[in-house]
């Protein structure tokens, strides 16, 4: 019967290709896109630019409103949560796969467990997640270790993104550059560090959706290039140009901007368990010793804000009260350098990309964090290399990089700066932390939760967990030709609705 069904919904395929199908003719889409993928696989990747790419072959279990980030149906049609420690998801009916398998309760269990597995990279989103029950074909719950009303939207990012689970299965490690998800484009070829494009899935479950029949993301690490290739017709959509280029883009014919907040901030990460960063008055003196102000100028022509938790002014989560969390002060910079034994200077290596604007950004700090006695030597690094030098292999003690931003903010502190956090490269605990997280997990009401998480963002400010620099404004440029694009918050695009008219 299992043969049969797959042979039917083949010949539904192709039947919709032979009909009229919601998309016209020649709704082709070209981006330039800063950075190849360090995985299309959404478990084990580790580059928050990945997004884009992911959301074009994966819907997620839940969504978002893309000006409030508030939580929306998605693979999900609904949810209750009666019971504080289990979260009830309901499917959408008759949603299938790329590959045409059944998108059901089934699917969601391997998902859950395969993202808790040891070649799993987001073990910790779904951390809390103590088991998987399907109760029928299209209902599912999971068992929770305790309250976790962040455990909603995280559902939105990569532990959301379903895979095929006959696919996966298949492909082993090998899934990567074979991705099979449900969304509304199937991936067709990944050539690496050059182009991924996706084409348009008939079968999917949104009718009239998508309008673009193929997406070809180009990568084109250079903004320059990328912005040179926009103006000349090469390319339809840039994001986030070079800051100097904005205001030339917004004057050009043919050519909109779009512009506004996001949660992407650029930071410097360190590895806590790295003996140059074991002191806390070390890791202080590097954030009282820089202007953000001035960095945000002459690095981004002033479009942003600076950065002093890792949650812009706009978030509900804001800690007003906190903010400013390290003033310019360059005097207790040096006095706290030499409480921690380095009164004649302190030096250490850091990772960058060799992008125009990450350079500059590396010169103000280098030149800022030197007249305090503090040296750093830039490593420049491709991004995917990077990541994994520092993440991963560790061979360095800081990285010079962003935090694109999550759906929750509940997530961002605890895969930034828990204990088991991808992205606190030492694995370095700090006391407190965890309980004040679950505390404010532990509330669905956004106003407690907004109290409680500044209770979170106090310790990291305490402790000096990361140095927050700046939030520049997300850039969307784009040919006029391109309708239907909408910006989120969130700062990484999803193009369902974006369409050619000529």
């Amino acid at each position: 019967m299992k043969r049969i069904a797959a042979v039917v919904w083949v010949l539904l395929l192709a039947l919709t290709a032979c009909g009229s199908g919601a998309a016209e003719g020649g709704q082709h889409l070209r981006v330039a896109w800063r950075s190849n993928p360090s995985s299309l696989d959404p478990q084990r990747g580790n580059s928050g630019s990945d997004h884009a790419i992911l959301y074009t072959m994966y819907d997620t279990l839940v969504s978002f409103d893309p000006k409030t980030l508030e939580p929306a149906p998605g693979l999900a049609e609904s949810w209750n949560q009666d019971d504080p420690t289990a979260l009830v998801l309901h499917l959408r009916p008759d949603v299938r796969f790329h590959d045409g398998t059944p998108v059901d309760a089934q699917a969601v269990k391997y998902n859950i467990e395969r993202a808790k597995g040891p070649k799993s990279n987001i073990k910790s989103d779904v951390a809390a997640v103590t088991g998987v029950d399907v109760l029928d074909v299209r209902t599912v719950r999971l068992n929770l270790t305790r309250p976790d009303s962040s455990l909603l939207l995280t559902l939105a990012d990569r532990a959301g993104m379903l895979v095929s689970p006959t696919a996966a299965e298949r492909e082993g490690d090998a899934f990567e550059r074979n991705p099979v998800g449900a969304g509304p484009w199937k991936f067709v070829e990944w050539r690496y560090g050059q182009l991924v494009r996706v084409e348009r899935f008939l079968g999917y479950w949104q009718r009239g959706l998508p309008h673009l029949d193929s997406i070809d993301f180009t990568i084109m690490k250079d903004g320059s290039t990328a912005v040179n290739a926009l103006r000349s017709g090469q390319q339809d959509m840039v994001f986030n140009p070079p800051p100097q280029d904005v205001g030339l883009l917004s004057a050009a014919k043919g050519t909109k901007v779009a512009a506004g907040p996001q949660l992407y901030q650029l930071i410097i990460y360190l590895d806590l368990s790295a003996p140059v960063f074991r002191d806390r008055r070390v890791r202080e003196a590097l954030n009282l010793a820089l202007d953000r102000e001035q960095i945000l100028k002459v690095t981004q022509f002033g479009q942003g804000e600076p950065g002093w938790t890792p949650l812009p002014s706009d978030h509900w989560a804001f800690p007003k009260s906190a903010v400013p969390t390290y003033p310019h002060d360059p005097d207790r910079a040096r006095r706290l350098l030499a409480e921690a034994g380095h009164a004649d200077g302190l030096r250490f290596p850091l990772l960058t990309y060799p992008d125009p604007v990450n350079v500059r950004l590396a010169e103000v700090l280098k030149y800022q964090l030197g007249k305090v006695g503090v040296q750093i030597d830039l490593i420049p690094t491709e991004l995917t290399q990077a990541s994994s030098e520092f993440f991963n292999e560790r061979k360095y003690p800081a990285l010079l990089s962003a935090w694109t931003g999550r759906p929750d903010p509940g997530l961002t502190y605890k895969l930034m700066f828990t204990e088991r956090g991808y992205y606190n490269a030492g694995h370095v605990a700090t006391p407190g932390i965890d309980e004040a997280l679950n505390a404010a997990n532990g509330t669905a009401d956004l106003a407690q939760r907004s109290e409680k998480l500044g209770a979170v963002a106090r310790i990291v400010a305490d402790q000096s967990l990361f140095v927050p620099l700046i939030f520049p404004d997300a850039v969307a440029a784009y040919r006029e030709h391109v309708q239907g694009f909408e910006p989120n918050l969130l700062g990484k695009p999803k193009f369902t609705t974006v369409r050619i008219q000529r």
